[in-house]
């Protein structure tokens, strides 16, 4: 005798569309409002254990691009935030207070405030990982071996890295920071 199939999953509800409402002069904010919760969570990859059988951290080619790739699932969340965030407007009203929320989320012309600060720092992020990906994956074509890896001078290290400090620091002072120091590049011979 077969047993029956087994239940097929129910699809998830579509999320329904937020839709602005007037203000009621309501001071107290219910439990939840403003809040997110995402059905879809991002997981990130697992970082790939120790293999070797040496004391310390081994790098070979296969983790670098093991690496690369785990950098490259990250860049699609980081590009759709930003698209998501892209959208977003404030129609806060037009008394004093609604000018300062307004102002301060998309600035007085609607190209500034913090809205545009995240949208950089997000454009800032995906092009830092983006060139710590392609740093990695040039590091790993040139250098098949440990023993290839050993052999490299730091300025092929910093040349295939340079724009990536470069990235998160602009991460950085878009998001009212400081970045790390100017990288400098080494003697030579080194």
């Amino acid at each position: 005798m077969l047993d029956p199939p087994p239940p097929r999953p129910t699809p998830p509800a579509p999320k329904p569309e937020h839709k602005p409402e007037q203000w009621d002069g309501n001071t107290d904010v219910g439990h939840g409002h403003g809040s997110f919760t995402d059905d879809e969570p991002f997981v990130p990859p697992d970082v790939p254990g120790k293999g070797g059988h040496g004391k310390g951290t081994s790098v070979d080619t296969p983790s670098m691009l093991l690496f690369a790739k785990n950098i490259d699932l990250l860049l699609d969340p980081v590009k759709k935030a930003s698209d998501a965030l892209e959208p977003v407007t404030i129609a806060s009203g037009a008394f004093y207070h609604a000018n300062q929320i307004r102002s301060k989320v998309s600035g007085a012309n609607g190209d500034d405030g913090i809205k545009a600060q995240y949208i950089k720092v997000l454009n800032d992020l995906t092009n830092g990982l983006t060139d710590l990906r392609e740093g990695i994956k040039t590091l790993a074509a040139k250098y098949k071996t440990i023993d290839d890896a050993n052999g490299m001078k730091s300025k092929e290290l910093l040349d295939a890295m340079g724009d990536v400090t470069d990235d998160f620091n602009a991460l950085m002072s878009d998001n009212g920071g400081t970045g790390a120091p100017a990288t400098q590049a080494p003697p030579p011979g080194g």
